[in-house]
């Protein structure tokens, strides 16, 4: 259940920034790469607590991570790409 409120967490946040500097293709794409690096350190950080407070092991906690990670982190590339596209016309 905790995957799943990250996930939604990272897409909204996603789509919040992108709607928000949406100005033109340019800052879309630096806003997605912030947001991706930013995203990704946030739930390596989840993944060093759940290994050195919760005592889980790093290979039980990486397909976690990649979840975490990579569902917002793509959902955030797919909606930049539309939203330049938009951009562009």
């Amino acid at each position: 259940m905790r995957t799943l409120i990250i996930i939604a967490i990272g897409s909204a946040l996603a789509a919040l920034l992108l709607a928000m500097f949406r100005r033109d293709a340019r800052t879309l794409r630096t806003v997605f790469i912030t947001f991706a690096i930013t995203w990704i350190v946030v739930c390596a950080w989840n993944m060093w607590l759940g290994v050195a407070r919760a005592g889980y092991a790093v290979m039980e906690e990486a397909p976690f991570l990649l979840a975490n990670a990579g569902v917002p982190v793509l959902f955030a590339w797919w909606l930049q790409g539309r939203l330049r596209r938009r951009a562009q016309a």
